[in-house]
């Protein structure tokens, strides 16, 4: 196996940064989302719902909103994890690399 350069591992580390802050825009598009958009949309559909399904509505609003928060969470971890990852990596990387000139 062929060691990697060090601007192969640079751009590597770059890649994973890039790829984590992308996780991190789509957390707080999706929070913003659930914030603003379906809970807005949810309260209007409720208050003007009329009939025995109206608390089924609130409820899958409700439901809803906080599954979106979940995966937003879940999109902020992975982010974390990619972040703490790549640097463990891009460390161990620099210093073979150093090893061997």
């Amino acid at each position: 196996m062929r060691e990697k350069t060090k601007y192969e591992i640079e751009m590597d580390y770059l890649r994973a940064m890039d790829q984590a802050k992308e996780l991190d825009r789509l957390a707080a598009d999706l929070s913003r989302i659930a914030n603003n958009g379906i809970e807005s949309a949810f309260l209007i559909l409720k208050n003007n719902w009329r009939g025995d399904s109206s608390e089924s509505i609130e409820l899958a609003g409700r439901n809803t909103t906080a599954e979106i928060y979940r995966t937003a969470e879940d999109l902020a971890n992975t982010a974390r994890s990619i972040r703490s990852t790549a640097n463990i990596v891009y460390r161990a990387e620099k210093s073979a690399l150093n090893m061997i000139y």
